[in-house]
């Protein structure tokens, strides 16, 4: 049953739907493992993330421009391998979401700040082409959340208004940038807390 106000259900994908793809936590885990410096890595992480989130350079050569300015024991498939390996997807988060989209007569879009390789990987991992009608990934749209822009480009291709629309994220920051965009937005912060969330808005949830 179409629900009456809202029409799609937009929402992050790591922090909501499984672990994360590349964070500050995955960062300080592969340095342990592989014995390396954040002091060496951090400021030449810092010189590419952006681009490398923006799609404007894949995976293989930011793993090579920020680990390997010094000769390795290891290769950069075993910086990507055990980054690939760290990707868990949450079965409950999931299958949750699926059943409050087919319950309430929605559409499912997700939109995230990932990578080359790492968006890939993840989307077959989490089985998300199952899961939700189309994708907005920064580094296939060049646009990376908070630019107003990823926002705007997933509503056009809803072809929807963000009054009608919810947003769910993790991040405070971004949840807030949606919510003056016009959008519901959700922080998501557990399960729990969004099922309340979505019940107080109206949305069936069992």
């Amino acid at each position: 049953m179409a629900h009456g106000k809202f029409r799609v259900l937009y929402s992050d994908i790591g922090g909501v739907l499984g672990t994360n793809g590349w964070d500050t936590d995955l960062r300080r885990r592969l340095y342990a493992h592989f014995n390396l410096s954040p002091n060496e890595i951090d400021p030449r992480h810092h010189l590419m993330f952006d681009s490398f989130e923006r799609g404007h350079i894949r995976f293989e050569e930011y793993l090579k421009r920020v680990f390997f300015a010094s000769p390795r024991e290891f290769s950069w498939q075993a910086v990507r391998d055990y980054t690939y390996s760290q990707s868990e997807p949450w079965p409950e988060n999931i299958q949750f979401f699926s059943r409050v989209k087919k319950q309430n007569g929605l559409k499912l879009a997700l939109i995230s700040n990932e990578g080359e390789g790492i968006t890939e990987y993840r989307v077959e991992k989490f089985r998300l082409r199952e899961l939700a009608e189309f994708l907005v990934i920064s580094h296939f749209v060049h646009l990376r959340k908070p630019d107003h822009a990823i926002w705007k480009l997933a509503l056009d291709l809803a072809q929807v208004t963000s009054s009608q629309s919810i947003y769910i994220d993790d991040r405070e920051m971004f949840v807030d940038v949606a919510r003056d965009l016009g959008f519901t937005a959700v922080h998501h912060t557990s399960l729990a807390n969004t099922k309340e969330q979505f019940r107080s808005l109206g949305l069936e949830v069992d």
